[in-house]
């Protein structure tokens, strides 16, 4: 990350594991060369970005992992903290999930899981919207507002479940960086 920054990077692409980085490779034009992997430390990324001074992070992470963010989790290893049904229930609860579904839910062996019960009511986009605007609310909190921050929630199999709103202009922003920096490395 600091060598990023001496190389004039000012804005970072970070994926908790290598299914993030898959993902970017897969549906985004971007050079997943020049992401980073911040594996379950969320907060001390965020730490290092803003004390290195970048001006905002976009993260493109799997539900699995970042469910727990909307906690206000910020190390998602499971042995720190493991609420991911639980966290998926209260933000079904908001969306009028029915009863039977939140207890399969609860009862959900993995993420996936839980969202094929989502599925079944058409409820995966209200409850992906509001688990984005708390892990917005919560990885704003933990930077201080010092940066801007964008994420991008997916499934391996359901693909892109949420964006936060300027996800979309934020890659744009860190491909013409990317590009930028190949250009001037050459």
């Amino acid at each position: 990350m600091e060598m990023k920054r001496k190389n004039g990077a000012k804005y970072l692409l970070l994926t908790p594991g290598n299914y993030g980085a898959d993902f970017v490779k897969e549906n985004t034009k971007f050079d997943v060369e020049s992401s980073m992997k911040c594996s379950n430390y969320v907060g001390e990324t965020l730490d290092m970005a803003v004390e290195l001074g970048f001006l905002g992070v976009l993260f493109v992470a799997h539900i699995g992992k970042f469910v727990k963010v909307s906690g206000g989790i910020m190390n998602t290893h499971s042995r720190e903290a493991d609420c991911r049904v639980e966290l998926l229930v209260a933000a079904g609860l908001r969306a009028g999930v029915s009863r039977d579904n939140l207890m399969k839910i609860l009862d959900s062996a993995t993420t996936t899981e839980a969202i094929a019960y989502l599925e079944e009511e058409k409820k995966t986009k209200p409850v992906m919207d509001y688990l984005m605007e708390r892990i917005i609310y919560y990885t704003n909190k933990r930077a201080g507002g010092k940066m801007k921050i964008e994420c991008i929630l997916y499934d391996n199999q359901y693909g892109e479940l949420a964006k936060s709103e300027g996800a979309e202009e934020f890659l744009h922003e860190l491909q013409h960086e990317n590009v930028n920096a190949n250009e001037t490395t050459i």
